[in-house]
């Protein structure tokens, strides 16, 4: 064996006796770790939940506005929708004893829900004011047009022989009501002038949410109008309307 290697070998030898382990040994137990306690987790409350049975959800709205509106009487063809910001309940008023000149009425009225109750936040009586003789003519509610309801309201009448009928467009604002487009829908000149003049009835088509619509008018010509989004409204392209009014 050379003495390199001799030296190597008593090297491993003495390393081993180092670390060996008397006959007897028994390793020491571990001392227990305390175990981390879990903090219980509270059961959620309940979240106050409404009535399924739309009836009864429009019964408890009602029961928390005012019943009467003025002069107005309601027509029954009440709205209760679920707005982004909360329950809105919307309803229809008409004056039966009006005269030519006074509108129908859309009252909206902001509400929070409170277990199977309502609380009424805040009133907008006039949320929309069209028509004649004490009326709108028709009314509906809408998700096409913008991230919140729409209230699509139509109201005319004649005045000296001359026919005009409105759309307004009134978004839902969790701020209040607010007034986005008003279109002349139908025009009809034929009780003032001799010749009867040109007469149009538009329908509001193509519309694309927040960006625009068309309106696509029929009658002595065909023709289009197309609105698009400017800030907080829809304002019609090249600024003015074919339909001049009476």
């Amino acid at each position: 064996m050379t003495l390199r290697l001799a030296a190597a070998v008593a090297l491993l030898a003495a390393l081993s006796a180092c670390n060996a382990l008397p006959d007897d040994y028994q390793p020491k137990p571990k001392k227990a770790q305390p175990t981390a306690r879990a903090t219980p987790i509270a059961e959620p409350s309940p979240v106050p939940t409404m009535p399924a049975d739309n009836s009864a959800r429009l019964a408890a709205a009602r029961a928390v506005v005012p019943a009467t509106l003025d002069s107005y009487v309601f027509d029954g063809d009440d709205k209760l929708i679920d707005a982004p910001f909360g329950p809105v309940l919307l309803r229809h008023g008409h004056n039966p004893d009006a005269g030519h000149s006074e509108p129908g009425v859309i009252a909206a009225y902001y509400l929070r829900a409170e277990g199977e109750r309502f609380v009424l936040v805040n009133s907008y009586p006039d949320a929309a004011v069209s028509g004649s003789f004490g009326n709108l003519t028709r009314w509906s509610v809408s998700g096409a047009f913008t991230d919140l309801p729409v209230v699509v309201v139509e109201g005319g009448g004649t005045w000296q022989g001359c026919t005009v009928g409105l759309t307004d467009l009134i978004e839902l604002r969790p701020i209040g009501p607010a007034v986005i487009a008003s279109i002349t829908t139908t025009f009809d000149p034929s009780g003032m002038t001799e010749d009867g003049g040109e007469a149009y009835t538009g329908t509001i088509t193509d519309v694309r949410r927040d960006r625009g619509f068309t309106v696509r008018y029929k009658g002595t010509d065909s023709f289009a109008e197309r609105y698009v989004r400017r800030g907080n409204r829809f304002v019609i392209e090249g600024g003015e309307s074919r339909i001049t009014g009476c």
